[in-house]
């Protein structure tokens, strides 16, 4: 069979990857939207295949970067099944929704290709099919696979392919991201066995995580600075499913357990909104904590002092109130979304503190914050930068390098072969690949978009 990186190839977003049998049956794993490739304007707009002639596609979880392109496939011509599970298929509702209504808003202050429309969406969702952790599913004679929990975000999963081939029997993984270990909500990851292949991202190849405090302690302090010694307000940018979900979880115990005073929190993003209720619906797929303290709580992330941003009143009352605040809002990276009018309102005010709770690719509006520019442009404006920028990593739902390695160790074997770093930066890959045992360097490959690689 031949396995060609079409995204998150020496870098973050993007990813896709496709797999073509002898038999000519082709799979598509994940089919994502890439932020980082300024140069290409049309990198999302057209494929580098013919969607008709792929017969499935098979999604590791539903933030945009793996799932945002599904409903462009569709367009395209794409009929076959979108497998996920379930969790994933009622977030993929919501979020290429959202996706549309940005590319909508998009197109009218600026030239951009507009990839979708609400039709597309519809379709993709007829598309899709639910499948539960650790199932094995036969999607022909030939073609066997199973999910296995991913520790990332509700839903999340690496797939396990079994592959018949002549007389011999390929195993051939997909990490999809996966989760840090000790998450505040999500299960850990669980590795795969008897891997011939493994294809696995490595978003922090080269770091470790440098935050000691809890979520708790590192939130407790940064409130109390920004918004109790003074009268300031809090941004945090955050992705709508995942990262506010474990923002807001971290606060009501905070506020619940009396150590904050009731400082108003603004959660303006309505699909953090929605993707709260998929958490409460989905208990199943969280850890031991979380569903023992949802068993206490009735809820895991209403408290009296928070405040959801709903409608365009809602949205009046957060901009007239002055007193001391929490605003946490979406995207992570400050790449569209309503983060955006924060930043571009409160950038300049030095009472104000932004705390990037997350990795931020190259190019985007957070990696410029994070690399200490003087001025932003945002939202067709020059900015200065005059508000205090911190990033934390407690939050972070990928592995760092200890992790991966831990990781790889957990999936090694006589039978693997083949390990293919993605969805990574091109320098982290290569730092992880030289402090891997010499054995294992051996099978890594790096491969490059576009790339083709026999199995």
């Amino acid at each position: 069979m031949k396995y060609t990186c079409w995204g998150a190839a020496k870098q973050v977003t993007g990813s896709m990857h496709l797999l073509e049998l002898e038999s000519g049956y082709t799979i598509l794993i994940d089919c994502g939207i890439d932020y980082e490739d300024k140069t290409n304007k049309e990198i999302n707009a057209k494929f580098p295949f013919n969607a008709k002639d792929i017969d499935v596609l098979l999604l590791t979880h539903a933030h945009i970067d793996h799932s945002g392109n599904i409903p462009n496939l569709v367009k395209h011509g794409f009929r076959g099944e979108i497998i996920c599970t379930e969790p994933t298929s009622y977030l993929l509702e919501k979020l290429w929704v959202d996706s549309v209504n940005i590319q909508n808003n998009n197109s009218n202050r600026k030239k951009s290709v507009k990839l979708y429309g609400f039709n597309e969406v519809k379709k993709a969702n007829e598309q899709v099919l639910t499948v539960n952790y650790y199932e094995r599913h036969e999607l022909n004679n030939e073609v066997a696979f199973t999910m296995y929990e991913a520790g990332h975000i509700i839903g999340a999963a690496s797939i396990r392919f079994e592959i018949q081939e002549g007389r011999e029997t390929k195993i051939i993984g997909f990490t999809g991201d996966l989760g840090n270990p000790g998450s505040k909500l999500i299960v850990d990851a669980k590795p795969m066995e008897g891997l011939h292949a493994l294809i696995s991202e490595t978003t922090y190849g080269n770091r470790e995580h440098k935050e000691t405090r809890s979520p708790e302690e590192l939130l407790l302090e940064q409130v109390t600075a920004a918004c109790i010694k003074q009268e300031g307000r809090l941004i945090i940018p955050a992705f709508s499913v995942g990262r506010t979900q474990a923002i807001l979880f971290t606060l009501k115990k905070l506020f619940s357990e009396g150590k904050l005073p009731p400082i108003r929190v603004f959660a303006d993003s309505p699909l953090a909104l929605a993707s709260n209720n998929i958490h409460n619906k989905f208990t199943d797929y969280l850890n031991d904590e979380a569903r023992n303290y949802q068993n206490g709580e009735g809820s895991l992330f209403d408290f009296k002092s928070l405040y959801l941003v709903e409608d365009k009143s809602d949205v009046e009352d957060m901009e007239l109130y002055r007193d001391s605040c929490i605003i946490v809002s979406s995207a992570g990276m400050l790449e569209g979304g309503r983060i955006q009018h924060h930043i571009s309102d409160h950038v300049q005010n030095p009472l104000c503190t932004i705390l990037i709770a997350g990795f931020c690719s190259p190019g985007t509006l957070g990696a410029q914050l994070l690399e200490g520019k003087s001025s932003i442009r945002i939202k067709g404006d020059d900015k200065y930068v005059f508000a205090k920028i911190l990033q934390t990593d407690v939050f972070s739902a990928h592995p760092d390098t200890i992790g991966l390695q831990d990781y790889f160790k957990a999936s090694d074997s006589n039978e693997l072969k083949k390990v293919f770093f993605v969805h990574g930066e091109e320098e982290a890959m290569y730092d992880l690949k030289n402090v891997l045992s010499s054995d294992f360097q051996e099978k890594v490959e790096i491969p490059g978009r576009g790339e083709e690689y026999y199995l």
